[in-house]
């Protein structure tokens, strides 16, 4: 029998977040280019490792993302190649020597017929890698006709050269490593339509049953002080009042000197090593959940993402279910391999292994309703699984955040400023 060989995976990943508006993606474009200087002189200043190896940019990253019709976006759309995106993201990745991934609205054929959410892979020569299409579509998308993956969730094949050292051979020549991949834009980390159960973490999940090791995800996820087109439903049946809330976002943005579109231009450049985002508890009073402070991570939005990662947690309770035999009829009902991180093989697929999560928000208002949470940051998984049985299940709801403690937060971007955050990450895997 074969034994798999430990490396240790060493890389340098970048996450961009930008405030874009619609119609004026000219203007993101020469922010983003301002911002991209910025970094790279900060970067060659910086000791010790001087290079990127992977620069995330948000969903729909240069056009704005908050379009009302199909009319609106069509402009917007183009096939890949043809996508002023990914001509950006050429320029960006030939740069850096980099890989870039950027988010943009896709049209399938020239004929703009099928629209797709799309993130674009881009390698450090200038080729496409890899395009996703986005699995789980947000009210937002249905204004203006865009389709579901036909594929799903994928996974994909990535390779860094020179970025591994064989563990038990550390003197060793570095060698190439290739990571089993995957992205997800957004709404694909919620529950599908959210109308799926809950538990069901379909992302995670797949992720873990294809022992996926960087798991990239492009984002344009909302503040909880956003306007939503629940509120505007809730409004119709029961007058709630719309334009007090439209005016008190407005009045906030105004005594933090901003202006309807929220901040731009102000960047935040976070290249240090050092300064990790504090794990806060879901329920602590140190959660702000208002748009201020636009520094400072949303934690409630963090806390959010990692538990729809529930699978990549470590959870007492799972070698419970596992020593009753609880979990087997789930297995025959679901057709699946893994329910909630358990396996029919062990109580917890993920134990001992590594993944890196990587999310690149944007910040920033639309349309005056419309607000976005930033806090674009980067994560390791660490499949940690020091059980304690005598704990058992008592504490495991006091742990589904960020405070658990398989879970690492190299840092994140405050709530409302463009900026890039940049960490070296090392995690190992298996071959």
């Amino acid at each position: 029998m074969k034994t798999a060989n430990k490396i240790l995976v060493d890389l340098s990943i970048a996450a961009v977040q930008l405030n874009p508006q619609i119609g004026k993606v000219n203007e993101t474009i020469t922010r983003a280019k301002m911002l991209l200087n910025q970094f790279k002189t900060k970067l060659e200043k910086r000791e010790g490792n001087k290079n990127v190896d992977m620069i995330v940019f948000p969903e729909f990253a240069l056009t704005g993302y908050n379009f009302l019709s199909r009319d609106h976006i069509l402009p917007y759309t183009h096939t890949t190649k043809e996508s002023p995106s990914f001509k950006f993201a050429q320029n960006v990745s030939k740069m850096f020597n980099c890989y870039t991934v950027i988010g943009y609205p896709e049209s399938e054929t020239e004929s703009k017929k099928v629209l797709y959410n799309s993130a674009a892979v881009v390698s450090p020569q200038g080729e496409l890698i890899f395009n996703y299409r986005k699995s789980f579509l947000y009210f937002t998308e249905d204004n203006w006709g865009c389709s579901e993956n036909p594929k799903q969730f994928q996974n994909f094949p990535l390779t860094f050269k020179k970025k591994g050292k064989k563990l038990k051979d550390m003197s060793g020549d570095a060698i190439d490593v290739t990571l089993n991949t995957s992205i997800g834009i957004c709404m694909d980390l919620s529950p599908y339509k959210f109308e799926a159960p809950f538990n069901d973490c379909e992302f995670a999940s797949f992720n873990l049953d294809r022992k996926v090791e960087l798991i990239i995800c492009p984002m344009a996820w909302l503040h909880s002080s956003s306007i939503t087109k629940q509120d505007y439903e809730l409004n119709e049946r029961s007058n709630q009042d719309i334009p007090k809330k439209l005016n008190d976002i407005e009045e906030n943005l105004k005594s933090q000197g901003l202006s309807i579109i929220g901040s731009q231009s102000d960047f935040q450049l976070d290249l240090d090593n050092n300064n990790k985002t504090d794990p806060v508890a879901s329920g602590s009073l140190d959660v702000d959940h208002t748009y201020n402070k636009l520094s400072k991570p949303d934690m409630s939005n963090v806390n959010y993402w990692l538990l729809r990662f529930l699978p990549f947690l470590q959870l007492n309770v799972r070698k419970y279910w596992a020593s009753r035999g609880s979990m087997s009829d789930i297995f025959e009902d679901l057709g699946r391999p893994s329910y909630m991180g358990v396996s029919k093989n062990t109580y917890w697929a993920f134990s001992n292994r590594n993944s890196i999560m990587i999310n690149a928000n944007r910040c920033g208002v639309e349309s005056g309703d419309t607000l976005f949470a930033g806090s674009s940051g980067i994560y390791k998984f660490n499949g940690r699984d020091d059980f304690n049985m005598a704990e058992l299940a008592k504490d495991d709801n006091k742990r589904l955040d960020s405070t658990n403690p398989s879970v690492e937060l190299y840092g994140n971007l405050g709530k409302g400023k463009e900026g890039i955050i940049m960490r070296d990450v090392q995690f190992e895997i298996e071959r």
